[in-house]
């Protein structure tokens, strides 16, 4: 994530463990990521690649099997431990990409850590179009000319050629990031249950669930209808509700009257996982960050914005320094925009990643070509 990854340890057995949060049998350290990745209170685990036996407070939790991931909250406390190697959270590093071709999208997974890890933990594919309340409610190009394809042809061909997958199985989240698409629907335009339950309920059943996504990522711009403060903490529940093991992100963006809202006492802030804040370069982390974080986000869900749109070229200096700030500040990480735009969102990439998680943390793997 940056993942600090440390052979041979596990957390202490004689440590008080109280920081323990769950196990996950059968899995791999890619999946082990996934997971705590989308559980933002996770800050370690360790990966048993052999049986492994613990004394003191950790008995309880044992005895410890071939691939259980162990998930842990606060500090580790590590000791030795030769059947087993231990990950670290360190800054979140986030894309948006709307991908040129399906090259592209696999060439995500080509760029790593110094330990091999991914120097990318979450892609957001950019973007399906809500369009209508009429299935599907997702229309390629805005519905402009009218068509009933749902996606985009280059989206839909990543999601269709199982590039999502392909990702994750390197330990990448893929969200896919939905806008609103120039018509009277949109994000903040619900006005009622039943109508953002039916929404609700074809993302799960026609988008998410068939293409094995990790989650939703919301992008509220450019719907023409009236806007009320309600939708989206209602929307962000009722997805909560109908799909409690995805993740719910969102394009952090002129959000204040929202997020001192509430829907039947639920916010949008604890609806949401993580948040990225899109303003580029219009100030440091706690400016740009602050305002959520006093409003019901923690530091670590929170994200600070970075474009390569070549229109912000003459910002593209600041990117390096405001990514170390921004980790200095206590917040998650940092998300670039249009990565597609190669080879200037690599370079900016190295910024970003190198700023969060040191010099040379942003390395291409030798095996890609």
């Amino acid at each position: 994530m940056g993942w600090n990854k440390t052979p041979n340890v596990a957390q202490y057995g004689q440590a008080s463990w109280d920081n323990y949060v769950s196990t996950t049998k059968n899995t791999t350290p890619q999946e082990a990521m996934r997971i705590a990745f989308a559980n933002p209170e996770i800050t370690f685990f360790f990966f048993c690649r052999e049986y492994m036996v613990l004394d003191g407070p950790a008995a309880k939790y044992g005895p410890f099997e071939p691939n259980d991931a162990v998930f842990f909250k606060g500090e580790p406390w590590y000791g030795s431990a030769p059947q087993c190697d231990s990950y670290e959270k360190n800054g979140v590093s986030t894309i948006y990409i709307s991908p040129s071709s399906n090259t592209q999208f696999r060439d995500i997974t080509c760029y790593v850590l110094p330990d091999g890890t991914p120097a990318i933990d979450v892609a957001c594919i950019f973007a399906g179009n809500y369009a209508t309340n009429t299935v599907p409610m997702l229309r390629a190009n805005n519905n402009d000319p009218p068509t009933d394809k749902p996606f985009n042809p280059n989206i839909q061909d990543v999601l269709s050629q199982g590039l999502v997958q392909t990702l994750q199985a390197k330990g990448i989240t893929v969200l896919l990031t939905i806008m609103n698409a120039h018509t009277q629907t949109g994000w903040s335009q619900f006005n009622d249950q039943p109508t953002a339950q039916s929404f609700v309920d074809y993302l799960n059943s026609d988008v998410v669930t068939p293409y094995g996504l990790d989650g939703i990522d919301i992008d509220d711009e450019y719907s023409n209808g009236p806007a009320n403060n309600t939708s989206l903490p209602m929307v962000t529940t009722l997805m909560k509700q109908s799909m409690p093991t995805k993740l719910i992100t969102k394009a952090l963006w002129s959000d204040y009257s929202v997020f001192q809202s509430n829907w039947q006492g639920h916010s949008l802030a604890s609806n949401l996982s993580y948040g990225w804040e899109m303003s580029y370069y219009g100030g440091d982390a706690n400016s740009r960050l602050g305002f959520y974080a006093e409003n019901g986000m923690s530091k670590n869900q929170l994200c600070l914005g970075f474009s390569a749109e070549d229109r912000f070229s003459s910002q593209w200096s600041t990117v390096g320094p405001q990514a170390k700030e921004t980790i200095s500040q206590g917040y998650g990480g940092g998300m670039m925009f249009a990565y597609e735009n190669q080879p200037a969102s690599l370079t900016l990439m190295q910024a970003m990643v190198d700023g969060m998680d040191g010099p040379g943390s942003w390395n291409k793997d030798p095996n890609c070509s």
